[in-house]
């Protein structure tokens, strides 16, 4: 896509003007260390999950409230991501990075000692604050460190090496849970975010060579404005929206429709995610390649579609008689085969016009990103979880055909 000039680029201009222009090279970052820290966030949001039944009966608040413990961290988490990365785009990505996993880690073991529920939630809100910078930090520095194509593929590996988070923490929390009791999970979140926080104290390099010279709330506020005047910073974040959308609907609807009316039982359940990692690896994968050959908007155009067509086809299973298991992971494979594909380019063209404030939109696009997983969370249960993803791909679709062309390109 090509960003069109239009009324909106004197804002950007103007507020792109108090980055002043640092002489050095963004300093290397190992790309593992990279991934861990991107993915500490989504070890936090899952790995307590096999164990909320049992926090929930050891303080006496009932199912609603094990629920609540979910709840209420990815309530704190998408408003923190917009705090981190103007911070990062101010003081430096480093410290913000590491900052955050001190304050993660705090978090982990206030959850681990609490002697209420209360204090347990407190504890919640401290891990999401944490957790919340490091996928938004990862990003910013991959746009950093490249230009072009080469954003789209960091994006894409980025993509594939953190996706076997959310398939393999519950299984992880569930046999911590076993041999040691929920809060065994707590406090193997705390050791692993130290651990990542000495790795990146000793490895972790400095990619933002320039600086916010001001920032305050009125900045802060110009600088979100500038990212959302951009017609193709909102038509790919739409798509990314759509994207975690169809991951959330699937999450929230998922445990009833495979327990309760497939019969599967919960152990046999936690292995389903695996279909996500499976659909993110190979479309990351093709991604990667199509990026390689200056193709990115192909593999966007493509994954949405395919977005689409795992919704629609999951509508449509019912009607047609095979609304079982295998239907449901067909169509959901689709899906996110299609996610992958799509999800990489969608973020490398959302970032792409935004060097010296690569923080700020990292950060608006994921806490749209993670919204648009909440809104459809919550349609799954109200129109079912086949029609929640059906909609969320169809979002992605409409927010591309509806950019001007203009807006369109081959590359980042």
């Amino acid at each position: 896509m090509v960003h069109r000039m239009d009324g909106t680029q004197s804002a950007r201009a103007e507020h792109a003007a108090s980055f002043p222009t640092a002489s050095t090279a963004p300093a290397a970052t190992p790309f593992l260390l990279l991934a861990a820290v991107a993915g500490i966030g989504q070890v936090a949001a899952n790995l307590p999950l096999p164990s909320l039944p049992a926090i929930a009966d050891a303080f006496g608040v009932g199912n609603g409230g094990g629920e609540l413990v979910l709840a209420v961290f990815l309530a704190a988490f998408a408003p923190f991501q917009l705090v981190w990365g103007p911070l990062s785009d101010r003081h430096g990505r480093r410290p913000v990075v590491l900052g955050t996993l001190a304050l993660f880690a705090a978090g982990s073991l206030v959850c681990a000692a609490a002697p209420n529920f209360a204090v347990l939630l407190a504890g919640r809100v401290i891990q999401a604050a944490g957790g919340a910078a490091g996928l938004v930090i990862a990003r910013a520095m991959i746009r950093d460190a490249n230009e072009g194509a080469g954003v789209g593929r960091g994006m894409a590996s980025l993509s594939m090496a953190i996706a076997a988070v959310p398939a393999f923490s519950p299984l992880a929390g569930a046999g911590l849970d076993l041999l040691a009791g929920w809060r065994a999970g707590f406090l193997a979140s705390a050791a692993a975010a130290l651990l990542v926080l000495a790795w990146a104290a000793r490895a972790l390099g400095e990619s933002n060579t320039t600086r916010l010279a001001v920032l305050d709330a009125a900045a802060i506020a110009r600088g979100y404005r500038g990212v959302w005047a951009s017609a193709r910073f909102r038509a790919n974040v739409l798509v990314a929206a759509g994207a975690m959308g169809g991951l959330f609907a699937f999450g929230a609807g998922s445990p009833n429709l495979y327990i309760n009316e497939f019969g599967l039982t919960p152990t046999a359940y936690a292995l389903y995610p695996l279909i996500a990692v499976v659909g993110v690896v190979i479309g990351g994968g093709i991604a990667r390649r199509l990026m390689k050959r200056g193709q990115s908007s192909a593999g966007l155009l493509t994954g949405t579609l395919l977005m689409l067509a795992g919704g629609l086809g999951m509508v449509a299973l019912e009607p047609l008689g095979l609304f079982d298991k295998h239907g449901v992971n067909v169509t959901m494979s689709l899906f996110v085969l299609g996610l992958g594909l799509a999800l990489p380019a969608a973020f490398a063209l959302a970032l792409a016009e935004f060097k010296g404030n690569a923080g700020t939109a990292a950060s608006l696009a994921g806490a749209i990103q993670i919204a648009g997983g909440a809104v459809a969370a919550g349609l799954a249960g109200v129109i079912g979880m086949p029609a929640a993803m059906a909609a969320c791909g169809l979002l992605a679709v409409t927010s591309l055909v509806i950019t001007p062309k203009k807006t369109g390109g081959s590359a980042p």
